[in-house]
C-alpha cells in the first residue's frame, strides 16, 4: 500500500420517519487517521478517512459523484445505507440503472420505474470471493439488487464518476456499497469494527500484485459474444470472454478497445466495468474486469485471429460448456445481473 491512503466513508441522514440512521452513526466515527490491517500480511496501516453525511434526495445521491468530477481523488470510497430489512450486512455489487422509489425522498421526489441514465447496470471492480469471512465480526451477504432508492442511485453515480474521471492508471480507485441492518440489530461497535476490515480488502484487494486483464460483455439484445480459445493457446478449446491484458500505462477501456480490433477485428466502445474475478497460474497472479462494450457504428463482421470460434449465447439461459479461467462465473454473474427489471 501507499503511506497514508486516503479514504471516503459517507452515510445517510435520517429518512422516512427514522430519528437515527446507522450509516451516519457509522460513518461520523471515521473521521481522521485511522489504522487498519492489511488482510494479507496482517500489518497495520494508517489511514486518512474522511466521512460526509449525504442528504437523502438527489443532490446528496450525485455528492460524491460531483466531487470526483470536481478532481477530488480517494484511494476507495466505501458508502454505508440502512437495510431496514437486513438482520446482517449485505455488500452490494451491482448498482441498477433503475429507480422505483417506494417512498418520497427527504426533499419529496418519487421516481416510479425510471431508469437512472439508460446506459445500463454499472458493477464494482473488486473480487469479494477473496475475502475471508472470518476477518470480519459477523457473517454478511452478497447482493445484485442495491435497491432502487437512493442507496442504488448514490452508488450508480459514484461507480459512473469514477469510470469517466478516475485514477490515470489501469483501473480506478475502488468504490463499494456496504447495507448495514438498524443498530437495534447490529451495534455500531460492531459496524466499525465490520467496516475496518472491509477497508483493509478494498485497498489491497490481492494476495499479490496482478496482472489487469480485460474482458468485453459485447451485447446484442439479450445475447453476448463468447468465443473458444485456440489449440495452441492455455487452455485450449475453453470459451471466454473475448480480451486480453492490459499494457503498461493502459487504461482499462483502451485495453478493451485495442484488443477486441486485434483478436476480432471488430470496433467497440467500453463502456464501465462490470466486476472483476481474480486467478492465479503458476508464479502469475491476474484480475480480470469484465467490461460493458457496444459495437461502433454499422454491423461489422468478426475476423478471428487467435480464436477458433465465435457464438452469440443468451444471457437469460446458462448454457453447459468449458470455460476458460473462472469466466463460468462470469457467465453466471451475468444471468443474475441482467435479469428483468420487475
Amino acid at each position: 500500500m501507499n503511506p497514508r491512503p486516503r479514504v471516503l466513508i459517507t452515510g445517510f441522514e435520517p429518512f422516512g420517519g427514522h430519528a437515527t440512521n446507522v450509516s451516519q452513526m457509522v460513518a461520523k466515527r471515521f473521521d481522521g487517521v485511522r489504522s487498519i490491517q492489511c488482510p494479507w500480511t496482517h500489518q497495520s496501516v494508517e489511514l486518512e478517512v474522511e466521512f460526509d453525511v449525504l442528504s437523502v434526495d438527489k443532490n446528496g445521491a450525485e455528492a460524491t459523484a460531483h466531487r470526483i468530477r470536481e478532481g477530488k481523488r480517494w484511494d476507495a470510497v466505501l458508502h454505508l445505507g440502512l437495510c431496514e430489512t437486513c438482520v446482517e450486512p449485505r455488500f452490494e455489487l451491482l448498482a441498477h440503472d433503475w429507480l422505483d422509489m417506494r417512498l418520497p425522498d427527504n426533499q419529496g421526489r418519487q421516481v416510479s420505474k425510471q431508469p437512472i441514465d439508460g446506459e445500463g447496470h454499472r458493477g464494482c471492480w473488486l473480487d469479494l470471493s477473496l475475502w475471508e469471512k472470518e476477518r470480519f465480526p459477523l457473517n454478511y451477504t452478497l447482493s445484485f439488487d442495491a435497491g432502487a432508492y437512493l442507496c442504488n442511485e448514490t452508488y450508480h453515480a459514484t461507480l459512473k464518476a469514477l469510470c469517466l474521471h478516475g485514477h490515470p492508471s489501469h483501473m480506478p480507485s475502488p468504490a463499494l456499497f456496504l447495507h448495514l441492518p438498524s443498530e437495534e440489530k447490529m451495534s455500531v461497535n460492531i459496524a466499525v469494527e465490520f467496516v475496518e476490515a472491509c477497508l483493509g480488502y478494498m485497498l489491497r484487494p490481492y494476495p499479490q500484485s496482478p496482472q489487469h486483464v480485460v474482458a468485453a460483455c459485447l451485447l446484442d439484445g439479450d445475447r453476448v459474444l463468447v468465443t473458444q480459445r485456440g489449440t495452441n493457446q492455455s487452455d485450449p478449446g475453453c470459451w471466454e470472454f473475448p480480451g486480453g491484458k492490459c499494457e503498461e500505462g493502459e487504461s482499462w477501456s483502451e485495453a478493451l478497445v485495442r484488443e477486441i480490433h486485434e483478436e476480432l477485428t471488430l470496433d467497440v466502445d467500453a463502456k464501465f466495468p462490470l466486476g472483476s474475478w481474480y486467478r492465479e497460474r503458476g508464479a502469475d497472479a491476474y484480475v480480470i474486469h469484465l467490461v460493458s462494450a457496444e459495437l461502433v457504428g454499422t454491423k461489422q463482421d468478426i475476423q478471428l485471429s487467435v480464436h477458433q470460434s465465435a457464438e452469440w449465447i443468451s444471457t437469460a439461459q446458462q448454457t453447459s460448456r468449458t470455460w476458460a479461467g473462472r469466466d463460468d462465473e462470469m457467465a453466471a454473474f451475468l444471468h443474475e445481473a441482467f435479469r428483468p427489471m420487475s
